[in-house]
């Protein structure tokens, strides 16, 4: 008896068995196996065959059963597996380049991180350390450099730095690539993975080498890991006679009642246009999102819904709470670094027409990552479903276009918020958004 990945293989045990596979073409490469080799994979595709509701010998006739209007067999998913299955036992059992043999545990990891990289850079396969950092980054502090990141090709890339943190204060912008992390090149590395490298004890240093394509540079930056604490909503402005400005910076589980709060504040300053501005907003909750969007809305309003892949996955996620009192006109700041719960609100009041958009197209990331448990104790992060406008309109990987383009670029822009008290003149997207709000008070 001859032990393998598929179970204990006894000659002459299933011999009979294999006669009537040379008719299903799915299963004729057993029969031109290695007599040990076909069988194991008899013995697999038995198994397989099991999981997906089928039969071997489905397609063997038999004039004793009666015609159904069944559909006959799809044997590709059976082709493929066997393909597969005939690959990996011959790697096992013959390639010798390293001088050492290959476990049947580093191959099917190594299959399985194959087909994830054949998806979206959202999805991965988590080994159990990479799971534990995964898992933190939902629930717990950590230290880090204060940056959303993402992958774009081989390239982790930041989506947007975090105001007010070590990322933001060193000008890191949307769209910089991470060439080195460290001493360790950044190619081709997974997201978890290099958050595990940029996150450490608070007070450490990481050094990382950036690539700028706008710039066509790259260049390094030594950055001090901290506690990302930061407030998610900026105390209120007045900017001109009746028109309030309100900077949200990440979407967190304080952010509708700090913005109630603010919003209350305009009120009773006399406040009928309101700012809000998104711009390098990487996100958050998603519940955070509906709950700002509840201040505009009225009750049981579309905000969002997500699509999977089977029928009946759409789920659809609704205003809870009445609108605030304050009911001002709204025009909404986005641009490159928008993303994810900054993209929800900002879809659903320009389908609604309770905002203008201005700015520049936003990131364009929204999807659902859900987490499948391995045997293992790994687990595959696995995009399962994306989300949608109340009208329909897909985020994920276009975003959110707005009603008025006014360009700026971010450089810029994150120079001009450097300073606690800027110049609001001197931007030209927030300049437009108040031309706007005080052509919309004049008129009749």
């Amino acid at each position: 008896m001859r032990e393998s990945v598929f179970g204990k293989c006894r000659s002459g045990v299933i011999q009979d068995r294999m006669m009537p596979l040379s008719s299903n073409p799915a299963l004729a490469v057993c029969l031109h196996c290695p007599y040990n080799l076909g069988m194991k994979i008899t013995w697999f595709l038995q198994g397989v065959c099991l999981m997906l509701g089928v039969c071997l010998w489905a397609d063997v006739p038999d004039e004793s059963l009666p015609e159904t209007d069944e559909p006959a067999l799809d044997t590709t998913r059976v082709e493929q597996v066997a393909r597969f299955t005939l690959a990996l036992e011959q790697i096992h059992q013959r390639y010798v380049a390293t001088g050492e043999d290959m476990t049947y545990e580093e191959l099917i990891d190594g299959a399985i991180d194959g087909m994830m990289s054949t998806l979206d850079p959202y999805s991965e396969r988590l080994e159990n350390r990479d799971l534990t950092t995964f898992r933190e980054s939902t629930q717990g502090q950590f230290g880090g450099i204060g940056v959303v990141i993402n992958r774009v090709g081989p390239w982790v890339t930041v989506v947007s730095p975090i105001e007010g943190s070590p990322g933001w204060d060193a000008g890191l912008l949307p769209g910089d690539r991470f060439v080195e992390i460290g001493e360790s090149s950044a190619r081709g590395i997974g997201v978890q993975a290099a958050v595990q490298q940029l996150r450490g004890t608070p007070g450490s240093e990481v050094e990382v080498t950036l690539y700028r394509p706008s710039e066509d540079r790259a260049f390094e930056v030594t950055l001090t890991r901290e506690i990302i604490e930061t407030p998610s909503v900026e105390a209120h402005r007045i900017l001109e006679d009746g028109i309030g400005y309100l900077r949200v910076r990440l979407f967190a589980e304080d952010t509708a009642r700090r913005m109630r709060k603010e919003l209350t504040a305009m009120r009773r300053a006399g406040v009928t246009g309101l700012v809000l501005d998104l711009r390098g907003n990487p996100g958050g909750l998603l519940q955070a999102a509906v709950e700002v969007t509840s201040l505009f809305l009225p009750e049981e309003s579309l905000v969002v819904y997500t699509q999977g892949k089977e029928d009946g996955s759409r789920q659809e996620y609704r205003t809870q709470l009445r609108p605030h009192r304050l009911n001002p006109r709204v025009v909404i700041l986005v641009n490159g670094g928008s993303a994810s719960a900054s993209e929800i609100v900002s879809g659903a009041l320009q389908d609604s027409d309770r905002a203008t958009l201005i700015g520049t197209t936003t990131f364009g990331k929204a999807s659902v990552q859900s987490l499948v448990p391995m045997p293992d104790g790994s687990a595959l992060k696995l995009t399962t479903a994306t989300y949608f406008t109340p009208s329909g309109r897909e985020i994920h990987e276009k975003g959110i276009d707005p009603d008025e383009e006014v360009l700026f670029p971010m450089a810029r822009w994150l120079r001009g918020r450097s300073g606690e008290e800027m110049d609001w003149k001197l931007d030209p997207q927030l300049s437009r958004a108040v031309e706007q709000l005080l052509e919309k008070k004049e008129a009749p």
